[in-house]
């Protein structure tokens, strides 16, 4: 899977704020991969990723496309700010209601099975979770140090996801960053498996699983919250 030159991510919105910007419970990641920009969720609030994304430097009506990993609100609830800098923007997501998203005017690309987006990212496809009754994909972006997974809330199990990117890339990811859903050790234990880079539990994660990820793999953990930049 080539990379791009260069990947910057910047978090809009995670639960853990930072001085002078918004934040509540939700979910927004900005990726920019040479001149690709792409929005990853859209948190809860659009009020919250107007803010946001204008102190950080993220100009929202120069997006390329959207992605959407599932349809809970606290990922797509933002994305009238979204319509409003970019109409018609086009936005990939999984099966589920996307009349919420059509009705701002945005145009919705349904999701069904492992896709590459333009400029070379890659959706895992929806993952299903019988629990909660969604589908659920994640976002591979191509660095110049590996493939980056991007993930939601991982529903369907971070671990799964992650092992749905390494089998459609062919081999182990260089960072995963995202909700975990809280997930058990030995859940963190198979994701430590496909990773050979960081660990970077935000959202939904909660603290046990990041305190776990510190504790045990040390040198993988990767600490981020709103306003967090990462250049790869």
């Amino acid at each position: 899977m080539a990379g791009a030159g260069y990947v910057r991510l910047v978090v809009l919105n995670d639960n853990e704020g930072s001085p002078g910007l918004r934040n509540e419970w939700g979910w927004s990641l900005y990726i920019e991969a040479d001149s690709l920009r792409v929005l990853f969720d859209a948190d809860t609030d659009y009020r919250v990723l107007e803010h946001n994304s204008r102190l950080l430097g993220v100009d929202l009506s120069r997006l390329d496309y959207a992605v959407l990993s599932h349809w809970h609100r606290d990922h797509y609830g933002g994305f009238p700010a979204v319509a409003r800098a970019s109409p018609g923007l086009t936005v990939y997501a999984p099966p589920g209601p996307s009349f919420r998203l059509e009705r701002l005017g945005l145009r919705v690309e349904v999701v069904e099975e492992p896709a590459t987006l333009p400029g070379g990212l890659m959706s895992t496809g929806p993952l299903y979770s019988s629990e909660y009754g969604l589908h659920e994909q994640a976002l591979i972006v191509p660095s110049p140090r590996g493939p980056i997974l991007v993930v939601g809330c991982s529903h369907p199990g971070v671990d799964r996801l992650a092992q749905a990117a390494v089998d459609l890339v062919g081999g182990a990811l260089f960072m995963i960053i995202g909700g975990f859903h809280s997930p058990p050790p030995e859940v963190i234990d198979r994701l430590a498996g496909l990773v050979d880079g960081y660990i970077c539990p935000a959202h939904c994660s909660g603290e046990e699983a990041k305190r776990y990820v510190q504790s045990r793999y040390p040198t993988m953990y990767c600490g981020v919250r709103t306003g967090s930049e990462i250049v790869v």
